[in-house]
């Protein structure tokens, strides 16, 4: 039975594609998963993980697995204090920043939503302006908010069926 969630919940992406100094991508993502539980009010609701094909990366790079998470942040947390938390943990994990577009990475932490807030700052926009495009971000994110989850006036589902992305292959929990 799938945790209901509520639109005061935050949402992170997951993604890696390159082992760190604990080990391999999978490895990588169960950590951070679990280093994102001191972030939440309650224990956070973790989508499966899922491997993707690189998408805008630079030739040959390896195939991501991903992952999403939804969190009740901290009273007092506010999105950019988050960002900065969850970048903590993606340097704790060796994330080197060359500025590279969509790079191979040890692991990317992307703030998707945070409740209902709305920002667009050089550091940070939310919603992600590109979560809806990304089959790598819906499907996890649809796993463990619903079908009928809004996200930029559409449903997850409606944004998955229109989603050109090649299949998710789902890795076993």
């Amino acid at each position: 039975m799938r945790r209901k969630l509520t639109n005061g919940h935050a949402f992170v992406a997951l993604g890696a594609n390159l082992p760190s100094d604990i080990g391999s991508p999978e490895d990588t993502l169960r950590r951070a998963m679990a280093a994102l539980i001191p972030l939440s009010q309650h224990l956070p609701v973790i989508s499966g993980i899922y491997e993707s094909e690189p998408k805008d990366a630079p030739p040959d790079s390896p195939l991501y697995l991903n992952a999403v998470v939804a969190l009740l942040p901290l009273p007092d947390e506010e999105p950019l204090s988050l960002l900065h938390k969850l970048q903590q943990i993606e340097n704790l994990y060796g994330r080197i920043r060359t500025g590279l577009v969509n790079e191979a990475r040890t692991l990317d932490l992307d703030l998707l939503a945070f409740g209902n807030e709305q920002c667009n700052m050089p550091e940070l926009i939310l919603p992600h302006p590109r979560a809806h495009e990304r089959r790598f971000v819906l499907q996890p994110w649809m796993e463990i908010a619903g079908d009928d989850w809004p996200l930029a006036g559409r449903t997850m589902a409606e944004w998955l069926m229109d989603c050109q992305d090649p299949p998710l292959g789902r890795l076993l929990d």
